[in-house]
């Protein structure tokens, strides 16, 4: 490339990094607010959620945008093809989580309209991996930290585990309290989310692995 035709290729990759950054910011604040409306209760919260996913929607299409322009007039090789193809990934990822918050925050309205109970309490516990794992690998993402990427896959198999658990012990209590099964099976398929997230964000860790520097070894 020639001098000016790098430059410009640089600015456009830094600003495909700062969006999906950005959507990331976004994703991971509407999953916080998702959990947070959850377990407090909080209505308006949960609705500002869904009416907010919009945006992050809209981000994604640009970052696709950006990342196919990309592709096509510059024709990166190399480290920088493989930022591209990841980034592209990465915000597609990101837009999924981004519906699974959106699907928490909904189920959060009808589980506080049928009552809330109990084990919404465990719920917020399993979340503490969740957003260990996403805020994790955003930050990867943004050092392009392959190490630390391969570090925190190993944090999906302790979500998973507790999916099993909270999963079994919400079967259960449906078993015995029967009346409560409206609100559990809301809990269940939040549970579900959870673990969903944690697959999804293991999808980004391995883009941020299949970008990293090492990768051309």
């Amino acid at each position: 490339m020639s001098r000016h035709i790098l430059s410009a290729f640089e600015s456009e990759l830094n600003d495909l990094r700062e969006a999906v950054l950005r959507m990331g910011r976004l994703t991971l604040a509407a999953t916080d607010g998702a959990v947070k409306g959850l377990v407090e209760g909080d209505r308006e919260q949960l609705s500002d959620v869904i009416d907010e996913d919009d945006v992050i929607d809209n981000l994604e299409r640009s970052i696709d945008q950006i990342g196919m322009d990309l592709l096509l007039r510059y024709t990166p090789v190399a480290s920088d093809l493989r930022m591209v193809l990841s980034s592209i990934n990465v915000g597609r990822s990101l837009e999924r989580i981004a519906d699974h918050a959106v699907n928490i925050a909904k189920r959060g309205r009808k589980l506080i309209k049928q009552g809330t109970v109990d084990e919404v309490a465990q719920v917020e516990a399993c979340y503490l991996d969740v957003r260990k794992i996403v805020s994790g690998v955003l930050e990867a993402y943004a050092d392009v930290e392959d190490g630390c990427a391969t570090d925190l896959i190993q944090v999906d198999k302790k979500i998973d585990q507790s999916h099993k658990q909270l999963s079994k012990s919400l079967t259960k209590r449906i078993s015995s309290h029967p009346e409560e099964a409206r609100p559990l099976i809301e809990l269940l398929f939040i549970s579900r989310s959870f673990e969903r997230i944690g697959d999804l964000a293991v999808n980004i860790a391995e883009d941020v692995i299949f970008m990293a520097p090492t990768a051309e070894a």
